[in-house]
């Protein structure tokens, strides 16, 4: 059996202490992640009210498009192609305008 000597105990107390410093960096940056990940969190709890506020505002519209899709189906032919070709073009006026009117995708 070969002796420990002090070299050898003062070489596993600096390992052990250079471990600690690394698992308490680590912890350290783990916590900061947790709390940035908070953070987000609420922010998307916010933008989910504001989505779901601006939901209930359209559903009474949104109840009526069986409704309305019922009478252009008992319109003539030609009829439901001037309404569906409004329909797509004031759509995609309004899809523009939302996007700030650039032609970017």
């Amino acid at each position: 059996m070969s002796k420990v000597t002090d070299n050898d105990i003062k070489e596993l107390k600096d390992l052990i202490i250079s471990n600690q410093t690394l698992l308490e960096t680590r912890l350290t940056g783990i916590e900061k992640g947790q709390a940035d990940l908070k953070e987000q969190l609420t922010g998307i709890d916010k933008q989910l009210t504001v989505i779901e506020t601006r939901l209930e505002d359209w559903k009474p519209s949104m109840d009526k498009i069986p409704d309305l899709a019922e009478k252009v189906g008992e319109l003539k032919n030609w009829r439901q192609i001037l309404i569906i070709a409004l329909t797509a073009l004031i759509s995609s006026s309004i899809t523009w305008g939302i996007r700030g009117g650039s032609l970017k995708p």
